[in-house]
């Protein structure tokens, strides 16, 4: 496997690529290579912090509000800035499943100033369906149950995670791999989210934000696979579909479940689960095989453009993975 997989990272399409292969208990594989900012040419390394995206909606958010909020309470219940609001009918777990009816993405940093101003136009999105009538990925769930959990725990997601987890926003205390030459800042992104709309709102959002190391990651994705984040019952909640729609994607809470834009390669096994990032990032597991896999990179530096090699370079290797623990 190792052979195989070296193979992979020497080929791969991203300027710079961490990855990890691990079981329940120990990490078999765990390598990082490439280039973390090819404005510069330093060589990306173990202790460099990576943008996590959208993987902070499961590592971070996911975890803190199956914590301290009901799954079966619509949103204004938990959060009174959602009253009077149609998404403060949708309950907790609809918004978890991305089935609030919310839109998938709203680019509320060209027309707000502050994190508040996100946060308000966000909640009085008008809904593009009934809550519970159908799944559409969105950034809006998150970002808002992210809002909801630091104002019932009046803890930030900065220090809730911290409590949890290595993870954190940023700034990050060391080396950071670069993401894209961001069109909006004029300027490289290194160190700081990515994503628009968090940094917008200060860098600490539901939906992106978070950093990690390749280790902090691993060790993250590996107490979901151990079923050690939370109690077992919500954990069994977490990784069942509560959501699916015409286009084959299925969701449970925060978890994307086979076969959703084919995350878990053509050999994803019963009851795998998983993520991704935009920046270039995929979490997939499988408890039933008894192993899980990490993918970090940059595959946004220096430009968005083109994530279809991306996308095939990640099947590959969890193919190659696959093959190993048939």
């Amino acid at each position: 496997m190792h052979d195989e997989i070296n193979r992979l990272l020497a080929a791969a399409p991203m300027p710079a690529v961490a990855v990890s292969v691990f079981d329940r208990t120990t990490t078999r594989f765990s390598e990082v290579t490439g280039t973390a900012d090819v404005t510069t040419g330093r060589p990306a390394g173990r202790h460099d912090w990576w943008d996590l995206a959208s993987v902070t909606k499961t590592l971070v958010t996911l975890p803190e509000v199956l914590a301290h909020l009901d799954l079966d309470s619509p949103l204004a219940a938990v959060w009174p800035a959602a009253s009077g609001h149609p998404v403060g009918r949708a309950t907790v777990a609809q918004l978890l499943s991305h089935q609030a009816g919310l839109p998938a993405v709203r680019q509320f940093f060209r027309t707000a100033a502050t994190r508040q101003e996100i946060v308000a136009q966000a909640v009085a999105t008008p809904l593009v369906r009934e809550p519970g009538s159908g799944a559409e990925y969105s950034d809006l769930g998150f970002l808002l149950l992210g809002e909801a959990v630091q104002d019932h725990t009046g803890l930030s997601l900065d220090e809730l995670t911290r409590r949890r987890s290595d993870l954190r926003y940023g700034p990050v205390p060391g080396a950071a791999v670069a993401t894209e030459i961001c069109a909006w800042r004029g300027r490289l992104v290194v160190g700081e989210v990515h994503d628009e709309n968090a940094y917008a709102m200060g860098g600490v959002a539901g939906h992106a934000g978070a950093f990690g190391t390749l280790a902090q990651v691993t060790a993250a994705a590996q107490a979901w696979l151990a079923e050690a984040v939370l109690p077992p019952h919500l954990h069994r909640a977490a990784t069942r579909c509560w959501a699916a729609n015409s286009s084959d994607e299925r969701f449970g809470l925060g978890w994307w479940l086979p076969p959703t834009r084919g995350i878990g390669g053509p050999s994803a096994g019963a009851g795998s689960f998983g993520c991704s990032g935009f920046v270039g990032n995929r979490i997939w597991l499988e408890p039933a095989r008894g192993y899980g896999v990490v993918v970090l990179s940059n595959r946004v530096h220096p430009s968005r453009e083109h994530p279809e090699p991306f996308r095939e370079w990640c099947i590959g290797l969890l193919e190659a993975v696959a093959a190993q623990h048939r």
